[in-house]
């Protein structure tokens, strides 16, 4: 045999390429005929937010106030949820906010309330005509913003003086702003406990966001612009009890933000979460009780919601299946795990037959990789391998005593339900909330995974059990990262003939027959 000759070129290979063309040819089309736009597929960022309250009582009358967050422009709020306890709940609205209320007539012991939301915000910058002039004409509703207040004293001598020096004579809205705006910016910033009214930040120099908001609202007032105090949350990862006011200031028909202690001018940043307007607390509750408060604060990538919408006017895109399961009822990360697991099998096929891991089963990366989403990969991970050792140890004792296959897995089975309950049941008792999603782990996957790894252990020796181990963890994470993407998500939304592509490519692997990646060390004495 002639080793240089080359191989016919095969029917399977002629498939295999038709459809991955087939696929951009598809893409191609919706993209340069029919106005498909990639601006959208790139996703945004989402904030999960959770208020959580504690509060103590002895038989008594407790009521809190808060203030919940409101769609409008700047921000979208969704999948609320209230979880009041023995608390009666009422939400009204009025125009400061919408007020949440929640009453206990007879309040004993320790109590919870938890409110959560999703956020989805965007960035708003304004341009001031540097022409305008200052007016003296406002609508009825609005004149109310140019008065003095006790903690924003616009008729104080001391502030007259400051505004004469600061701001001078100009009657240019622009001007007048700037220049208020670049003083109360220049007070040094100290985080004060409490209230500081505008007269106090003047006469310190020194104040926190709602001394140098009250001064900045002062000194516009006396200007004759109205403005008037925005409360809210600044939005970061992690766990936080302090909140954040700014300015908002009415020109020309608009209130345009200004945030005088991060150096925002006519600019409200995308993880800006407005929850009041006014000079207002976020909390307000019954004096003389134990009461604590704090935010916990989540990041991830989601799909941009303009996406959907522009997809409805669009020929061939999964749409059409997402309006089917939200109209039905099913929850739509559903749809999101079928569109993205064959994404998530291609990357264990390439893993396997490509670079040559060695996996513990064809699909349980990416069936683990989706249980993920939930838990989070690290907690995902090591709630997998915990599971998985504790499983493997029950396995020694039942293979000695010589149980039959079906009754052992039975037994197995019950041991990893036990397990992932353990498991969810202590992530709830130390606060970490991911782990009590272990339980939507591929239970029967996951069992027969620890009788192959305690049966790999007895026949192949605890070093090569290891190495596959941890080869399922390197590919579990690479599935995940693909699967969890929502820039992935939106193109497979937009694009779904890119299965065509995932049929194709996997033919393709299956007629591979060069060096995995993994064999090149192996046989690297060959190659030279």
């Amino acid at each position: 045999m002639n080793l240089s000759q080359k191989k016919p070129f095969s029917s399977t290979r002629v498939i295999a390429y038709s459809l991955i063309i087939i696929s951009a040819i598809l893409i191609l089309t919706k993209i340069f005929f029919w106005n498909y736009s990639f601006k959208n597929i790139i996703p945004k960022t989402s904030y999960e937010v959770d208020y959580n309250i504690s509060l103590e009582g002895y038989n008594s009358v407790i009521n809190v106030n808060s203030f919940l967050p409101v769609s409008d422009d700047h921000q979208s709020i969704n999948d609320e949820v209230h979880n009041s306890g023995s608390f009666q709940l009422n939400i009204s609205q009025n125009n400061n906010g919408r007020i949440a209320n929640w009453d206990n007539p007879s309040t004993n012991g320790n109590q919870l309330i938890n409110y959560s939301f999703s956020f989805l915000g965007k960035s708003v910058k304004y341009m001031i005509d540097s022409t305008l002039q200052i007016t003296n004409s406002y609508p009825p509703d609005i004149a109310p913003y140019l008065d003095a207040t006790p903690n924003i004293q616009v008729n104080h001598p001391f502030l007259f003086d400051i505004y004469q020096e600061k701001v001078g004579d100009t009657k240019k809205v622009y001007q007048t702003v700037k220049n208020i705006f670049d003083y109360t910016y220049g007070l040094t910033p100290k985080p004060f406990k409490g209230l500081t009214d505008a007269l106090t930040a003047a006469r310190l120099g020194e104040a926190s966001c709602n001394g140098k908001s009250r001064l900045f609202v002062a000194l516009t007032r006396q200007a004759g612009i109205p403005s008037r105090l925005v409360g809210g949350i600044i939005l970061d990862t992690g766990q936080k009890k302090t909140s954040h006011q700014w300015v908002e200031v009415y020109v020309n028909g608009y209130w345009i933000p200004f945030d005088p202690l991060n150096n925002h001018f006519a600019f409200l940043p995308h993880n800006y979460l407005v929850l009041y307007k006014g000079d207002k607390f976020l909390f307000a509750h019954t004096p003389n009780i134990h009461f604590d408060y704090n935010f916990n604060i989540r990041k991830k990538l989601v799909a941009n919601p303009t996406l959907l919408s522009e997809l409805s006017s669009h020929p061939f895109n999964a749409y059409e299946a997402w309006q089917a399961f939200e109209n039905v009822g099913i929850p739509l990360g559903l749809l999101k795990i079928i569109i993205m697991l064959p994404l998530g099998a291609l990357v264990v096929a390439l893993f396997r037959n490509v670079i040559g891991l060695q996996t513990f089963g064809v699909f349980l990366p990416a069936l683990v990789a989706i249980a993920c989403r939930q838990t989070g990969l690290t907690w995902g991970i090591i709630a997998f391998i915990i599971v998985i050792a504790i499983v493997s140890l029950v396995h020694f004792p039942l293979e000695k005593i010589g149980i039959l296959y079906t009754p052992k897995m039975v037994i197995m089975l019950v041991v990893v339900v036990m397990a992932f309950l353990l498991i969810s049941i202590l992530g709830i008792k130390i606060e970490i909330q991911n782990l009590a999603y272990i339980t939507l782990f591929p239970i029967v996957v996951v069992t027969i995974t620890s009788e192959r790894f305690a049966r790999s252990i007895m026949e192949d020796g605890m070093i090569k059990s290891l190495k596959m181990t941890l080869h399922t963890v390197v590919v579990i994470v690479f599935a995940y990262m693909a699967m969890n993407s929502s820039t992935m998500e939106s193109i497979f939304l937009a694009f779904p003939e890119l299965f065509l592509a995932i049929i194709g490519i996997s033919l393709i692997l299956g007629k591979w027959i060069g060096f995995r990646m993994s064999e090149f060390s192996r046989f690297k004495w060959l190659l030279n």
